[in-house]
């Protein structure tokens, strides 16, 4: 009996001092790697970010060139860099010394200011504010100006909708979007270009703008216009005064004055040959008989024009009116008329 309890006392020693033994080996292990600059990352690296910058993401991280990585489990990392409003997906991973992170940040259709703040419209999801510290950020997106918050949404679904062709390179060609006033479409949009040409398109045409790029060996000199027209699958080159609102109210604004000026004449004019008329009512009789002889002479080629009756409305010109017998188009909203140039595919203005 005796010797069965000193076997089982040599055994439970011999067990004691193997996991002693192992906890030793362990804590100095752990203690030796701690203490050890084999254990620090050497390097860091992080691809995929445009908005935010290395040293920003490294800080949200917490990591350095002190960073055990042991101590630091990838996927805390990770949920660490996805806490960014603008952060879709990070992965992090080690090579060697070096701890490498790739970033997918959200699709970011552009900017707008509402309430004297700044916000990011992304591709998906609610907008997003931005902060001071990020305020130069915001140039690598287009400025979305003059819409309400349904426009924007509609912006935003067509973009979701055709995000295959309308992807981040189409967007930093762009540098603004706003609303272009049109008579026969209150959802157009006038898109200014980084290189200075404008598009205007509607918003179901929008998707379009992904052949922009194949158009810029075709147009000739900078500051071209386009009209993309999804009905019919074509991107015109169009006159960019047809366009231009600032001109068409300049224009109207000096026909308005022309106009009075004109009245003015005519009424200083009138007084005097009253007076005429007055004392001698054969020379007025004469004299208005001449002036009805020249006015028939000189009968001015705008009531030619207005005179052919086969003027029709022409959608697929912005609503100006066409006249198949003159080869001409009419722009009421101008009383412009203009003839359609093959050579340049523009309007050119008829005098």
């Amino acid at each position: 009996m005796v010797d069965r309890l000193k076997k089982l006392d040599f055994r439970f020693s011999i067990r004691t001092t193997s996991i002693l033994c192992v906890l030793v080996f362990c804590m100095s292990s752990f203690f030796v790697y701690f203490f050890s600059e084999d254990s620090k990352i050497k390097a860091l690296v992080c691809t995929g970010n445009t908005f935010y910058s290395d040293s920003e993401l490294y800080q949200t991280a917490k990591i350095s060139t002190q960073t055990r990585p042991l101590l630091t489990p990838k996927f805390i990392l990770e949920d660490r860099l996805e806490s960014l409003p603008l952060v879709q997906s990070a992965s992090v991973y080690q090579e060697g010394k070096i701890l490498k992170i790739e970033i997918t940040e959200q699709t970011v259709i552009g900017y707008y200011v509402s309430d004297n703040k700044n916000y990011a419209l992304p591709l998906k999801g609610d907008p997003i504010e931005i902060s001071e510290d990020h305020l130069e950020d915001i140039v690598h997106f287009p400025l979305i100006a003059g819409f309400s918050k349904k426009q924007r949404t509609n912006l935003q679904k067509q973009f979701q909708e055709h995000q295959d062709v309308l992807g981040k390179e189409i967007i930093e060609k762009i540098a603004e979007i706003v609303p272009y006033e049109s008579s026969y479409d209150e959802n157009m949009l006038q898109i200014t270009m980084q290189d200075g040409n404008k598009v205007y398109t509607s918003m179901n045409s929008l998707y379009m703008l992904s052949n922009y790029t194949s158009l810029l060996s075709s147009l000739q000199g900078k500051s071209a216009c386009l009209f993309l027209d999804s009905e019919n699958s074509a991107i015109e080159k169009v006159n960019c005064d047809s366009f231009d609102l600032s001109k068409k109210e300049e224009k109207k604004e000096e026909e308005k004055k022309e106009k009075e000026q004109q009245e003015e004449k005519e009424k200083t004019e009138a007084a005097p040959e009253e007076e005429e008329t007055a004392e001698d009512p054969e020379k007025e009789e004469n004299v208005s008989e001449e002036d009805a002889s020249s006015e028939d002479e000189q009968q001015p080629e705008e009531d030619y024009y207005s005179s052919t009756a086969d003027w029709v409305v022409d959608e697929n010109a912005f609503g100006m009116e066409y006249s198949a017998a003159l080869d001409l188009y009419y722009d009421s909203g101008t009383s412009t008329y203009y003839r359609w140039n093959e050579t340049t595919l523009s309007f050119d203005v008829v005098n």
